[in-house]
C-alpha cells in the first residue's frame, strides 16, 4: 500500500543551522531514497511544501525517523510540519 508524506518548512541555506544542512537536505531524494517513487517539491514564499510517494509505510518511516526529527527541530524548531498517511488506491481509482 503506498504512503504519503508532505513537508512543509521554512527554506533554511546551509549556512544557518548549526548542521551545515540546507531545508532540501532534509528532503528524500528520487533515485537515491529507497522506497521513494515521486517526489514534488514547490517554495512559496520562502517556505517548502515537499509532496513524496512511497512504496510502503515502512520505508517512509524509514527515512523520517528519530535522527531525521532531531534534525527537523534544530533545523527548523516549531516551524515545520509533516503529514504521514496511506494512499487509499481505491478512493484513487
Amino acid at each position: 500500500m503506498r504512503y504519503l508524506a508532505i513537508l512543509e518548512c521554512p527554506v533554511i541555506f546551509s549556512g544557518e543551522s548549526a548542521y551545515g544542512m540546507t531545508s532540501m537536505d532534509m528532503c528524500p531524494s528520487a533515485g537515491i531514497t529507497r522506497g521513494l517513487i515521486s517526489r514534488h517539491v514547490k517554495v512559496i514564499d520562502s517556505r517548502i511544501i515537499a509532496v513524496c510517494i512511497w512504496q510502503s509505510e515502512f520505508c517512509a518511516k524509514l527515512f523520517f525517523n528519530t535522527d531525521w526529527y532531531e534534525k527537523a527541530e534544530a533545523l527548523w524548531g516549531d516551524r515545520y510540519q509533516l503529514r504521514l498517511e496511506v494512499i487509499d488506491e481505491a478512493a484513487v481509482a
